[in-house]
């Protein structure tokens, strides 16, 4: 079964969105995320700017991902198109909905279905077998390891966001728990993807950078050592435990 020719087209389409949607603030149209989110002081959980760079190296991914599945689609293009296509339109929608409204809750309702559509992209190429030596199966699954890691923390760097709203607090305050509501979730949904999703080591990476800009904020940025330190114990600790102990296999 062949892949269909308007769905490397559109692969090609969503990718250059990628790159379009965040130039739209320097145009007049909406703010930046970044700065949305120092909107009243930097909070414990958000990474300095440079390390949401990660998006440039996953839309890159992206592009090549799409133009391989117009030059030369295959079984493998042809498997991973229908959730990366649905996951590039949530990341498109995550954009504009962030730039242009600036809703804490729609942000975080958006980027769930960037978050499922990004796993079960990976969980198609684990089933597949994962990567198998071939440049090919290396660009894949690092674009799924990639995005998958970095959408489980957005939405954790999210959620310490809606419980300030819901408690009417200031990004300074409370630290220790707007630190625990980014960390236990990031813990919860990386047990998650390594039980049922993918044992891929592309998504610690991404994982694990996101990790190390909340320490780094916090050691540098806010002097709040003691919030950088569990930070880097709790990055620690998952990915030594995935390096013992492994991953099990989804479903097999």
């Amino acid at each position: 079964m062949t892949m269909k020719p308007r769905s490397g087209i559109l692969l090609l389409a969503i990718a250059i969105g990628q790159w379009t949607a965040p130039l739209l603030p320097f145009l007049g149209l909406g703010q930046t995320i970044g700065a949305q989110a120092r909107d009243g002081g930097i909070p414990p959980e958000l990474p300095p700017g440079p390390f949401f760079s990660i998006w440039s190296v996953i839309f890159a991914l992206y592009l090549g991902f799409a133009v391989l599945a117009i030059m030369k689609p295959g079984h493998l293009e042809r498997r991973l198109a229908p959730p990366l296509i649905l996951a590039g339109l949530a990341s498109i929608g995550w954009m504009l909905a962030a730039q242009l409204m600036g809703n804490e809750w729609l942000n975080f309702v958006v980027l769930i279905p960037l978050l499922i559509f990004a796993w079960e992209s990976s969980f198609r190429l684990h089933r597949m077998g994962g990567w198998d030596g071939t440049a090919r199966r290396l660009l894949a699954a690092a674009l799924t390891g990639l995005l998958s890691g970095w959408a489980v923390v957005a939405v954790s760097i999210s959620l310490p966001r809606l419980m300030r709203i819901l408690r009417d607090l200031e990004p300074t305050d409370q630290v220790w728990v707007s630190l625990c509501f980014c960390l236990i979730p990031a813990a919860i949904l990386t047990w998650l993807y390594t039980r049922w999703v993918s044992r891929g080591l592309f998504y610690f990476t991404a994982l694990g950078w996101g990790l190390a800009g909340i320490a780094i904020n916090n050691w540098i940025r806010l002097g709040t050592h003691g919030l950088a330190i569990v930070t880097v114990l709790a990055g620690l600790y998952l990915l030594w435990h995935r390096l013992t102990h492994g991953a099990r296999p989804a479903f097999e």
